[in-house]
């Protein structure tokens, strides 16, 4: 496991995706500067300089005010921020209703491991600027998500879950704009609960979602990381079975997680879930028209110390490059930020993108180098005779300026798919 494959490395791969990200990723743009009187002005000084990707990167953030010092808390913080600008906020009904009718939404709710209540949570991602994935609706898991007291008929079960879903969309709908409705369904395990579950339980989750959430709300459904193997038949069928019962799905979930020293030798070896096999997955997946989100990402280094970390690094780097180029995928989302910070049995993988003393790895540089260097666009130039200037540049929130005898003018604007993309700068008269 000293050195990870050549395939990342194939000049023709490398290339297929430098190309598709080019394509999928960017889009032209134009910079029009004129006078007073709305007359072009050439030779004038620009500067355009994105503020924000409109591709979601994110982690969950279930470890908002879990460590044990202030210090420790900020930390955290700083370095969640200063990579990513999307969190999953979770919504676990284990942990957001251990006791019936005794809900933990509000900030001061008595603190548990890795549950932040949704209420402290959404107000830091609000003032951070952090767009927000609610998880998960709707989960037939003893260990994580089934709470003790939910009753075992599928009569007295039935209207709690739909309960739960309206007292959440209540409360968070209108602040949280993308939602897990449905999760693992295809699951099956000593911890799933027949609890959880009723005749066509799936299409009930997004008909109740569908009833209470606003109009704008994206309804995704998420599945296991059996979904990159050959195509899992059960996640692609039951998909395409809720479509026709008329399930709003908005978007589709894509786990990715390597459990296992004998797993991560395998991907590192090219003998499991290589690029050409990724690519394939996601095509198939695309055929149903909706977003796809890379929804739980757990990739831990093989290992203790800078080589192990170095390839950690590498390959988060490969599978970040690799995804963020194919057009159906909008959302790419790492699981567990610190080592140790994952659930109890998985935290003995080094899978954080920080060490445990929350200090960055050399994965989080590498993802920082993609995210905000890489895929960020910042050009100045001068305006040409017809008092414009163009550039191509990736999608997202930007800031313009022009510069003239002393005197700066600004705009903010996007860049998006399509043409049409310009940002318009008068100077005063």
């Amino acid at each position: 496991m000293s050195t990870y494959p050549d395939y990342w490395n194939n000049a023709e791969l490398s290339a297929k995706i430098d190309d598709n990200i080019e394509r999928h990723r960017k889009s032209d743009a134009t910079v029009r500067v004129t006078d007073a009187a709305g007359k072009p002005l050439p030779g004038v000084s620009v500067a355009i300089k994105q503020l924000d990707s409109s591709f979601h990167f994110g982690a969950n953030i279930f470890k908002l005010d879990g460590f044990s010092t202030p210090a420790e808390n900020r930390l955290y913080e700083d370095a969640f921020c200063g990579l990513f600008n999307a969190a999953t906020v979770p919504f676990y009904w284990k942990g957001l209703e251990p006791e019936r009718g005794k809900l933990r939404f509000a900030a001061d709710s008595p603190p548990m491991p890795r549950r932040p209540p949704p209420d402290r949570v959404v107000a830091f991602c609000e003032e951070h600027g952090l767009r927000m994935h609610g998880h998960c609706l709707v989960w037939n898991f003893i260990k994580w998500s089934i709470p003790d007291w939910l009753p075992d008929a599928p009569a007295e079960t039935r209207p709690l879950w739909e309960e739960r879903i309206r007292q959440i969309a209540e409360r968070y709908g209108h602040r949280i704009h993308r939602w897990d409705v449905l999760n693992e369904a295809t699951y099956q395990h000593k911890f799933t609960s027949a609890r959880g579950v009723f005749p066509n339980y799936e299409r009930h989750a997004f008909q109740c979602a569908d009833r209470y959430f606003p109009r704008n709300a994206r309804l995704d459904i998420n599945d296991l990381t059996a979904v990159w193997d050959e195509i899992l038949p059960g996640y692609f069928n039951l998909i395409a079975r809720l479509l026709d019962d008329g399930a709003k799905i908005g978007g589709i979930g894509l786990q990715f997680h390597v459990w296992s020293e004998e797993e991560l030798r395998s991907l590192l070896a090219g003998k499991v879930k290589a690029p050409a096999q990724l690519l394939a997955a996601l095509d198939k997946y695309a055929e149903f028209g909706f977003p796809l989100h890379v929804s739980e990402i757990t990739l831990p280094s093989p290992g203790k110390g800078e080589a192990a970390d170095a390839i950690q690094a590498q390959a988060a780097r490969g599978l970040y490059r690799l995804w963020f180029s194919h057009a159906a995928v909008d959302s790419i989302t790492w699981w567990n930020l610190p080592d140790g910070g994952a659930a109890p049995g998985e935290d003995i993988l080094l899978s954080g993108l920080l060490a445990s003393d929350l200090k960055p790895k050399a994965a989080y540089h590498a993802l920082h180098d993609l995210i905000h260097r890489e895929w960020r666009t910042h050009e100045t130039g001068v305006t040409d005779s017809e008092g414009k200037f163009s550039l191509r540049g990736f999608h997202g929130e930007y800031e313009a300026t022009a510069s003239r005898k002393g005197t700066n003018v600004s705009t903010a604007g996007t860049i998006s798919a399509g043409s049409g993309n310009e940002f318009a700068l008068k100077f005063p008269g």
